[in-house]
């Protein structure tokens, strides 16, 4: 069990255990697992089917924790810029438990995987979501919000940090600027062979669009490999995805 938890959230998570709801982890603990390296943080934020949504939030609000509105508590995940679910905080600085219905991601039941019990920490069961299947959510909620939505471009963001932790070397990432000095040593003797490494870069962006290329979508399967191979070869930007119009 995680140490900082609220015995109400405590108390919440074995009372949602009982009734047998099924939790999904999402955004900020489901993209951490998947490699993105977020800033930890403590909130919860789950998915959870439609037809159980209401008896979840129904269970979490006799556990005394506090349902809150945008004027209580500004949003800061996508599901809260995007208006989806109920939002609980506890705790004092807050923390946010936020319960978001499934059906917004598009993604099934029987796509989700269970969290090992060594790996969650918490009083009950979490399921997860393998990358296709988050790729494929993230995409659909970019489509479906409007060119300008805070949510869109929280999304776009988030999947372009999954797609780049999750399938390329990115650990040199921000950490400094190339120069031409930087290709000689102390002694004047070039160390750099860019031909090499523009060569490594290819095979790993070959690598990772053979990865995509079998992939499996339950819905929309064509369409989802094709933009995902095109955002990630660079024949088009995440900003050129489809919008709702306003």
């Amino acid at each position: 069990m995680k140490s900082w938890l609220d015995d109400r959230v405590i108390k919440t998570l074995k009372d949602l255990e009982t009734s047998n709801i099924t939790l999904v982890e999402w955004e900020h603990p489901l993209l951490t697992r998947l490699g993105y390296p977020l800033v930890p943080k403590s909130d919860l934020i789950f998915l959870v089917p439609d037809e159980q949504l209401e008896k979840a939030n129904d269970i979490t609000a006799s556990s005394g924790l506090q349902l809150v509105g945008d004027d209580d508590t500004p949003p800061t995940y996508l599901s809260e810029h995007a208006g989806r679910g109920f939002r609980y905080v506890y705790g004092d600085p807050k923390q946010r438990f936020i319960l978001v219905p499934l059906s917004w991601t598009g993604i099934e039941k029987d796509e989700l995987q269970i969290v090992p019990a060594e790996d969650g920490g918490l009083e009950c069961t979490v399921w997860t979501a393998p990358l296709p299947s988050v790729c494929a959510a993230y995409l659909r909620i970019i489509v479906g919000e409007t060119k300008s939505s805070r949510a869109r471009h929280i999304a776009m963001a988030d999947l372009a940090g999954v797609i780049g932790y999750s399938m390329f070397d990115m650990s040199y990432e921000g950490a400094y600027l190339a120069l031409p000095e930087d290709d000689y040593d102390e002694n004047g003797e070039n160390t750099c062979d860019r031909e090499a490494a523009a060569a490594k870069e290819a095979m790993a962006l070959e690598k990772a669009l053979e990865e995509v290329r079998g992939w499996r979508f339950s819905k929309d399967d064509a369409w989802t490999r094709d933009t995902l191979i095109q955002l990630i070869s660079g024949q088009i930007s995440y900003h050129q995805l489809p919008c709702k119009e306003t």
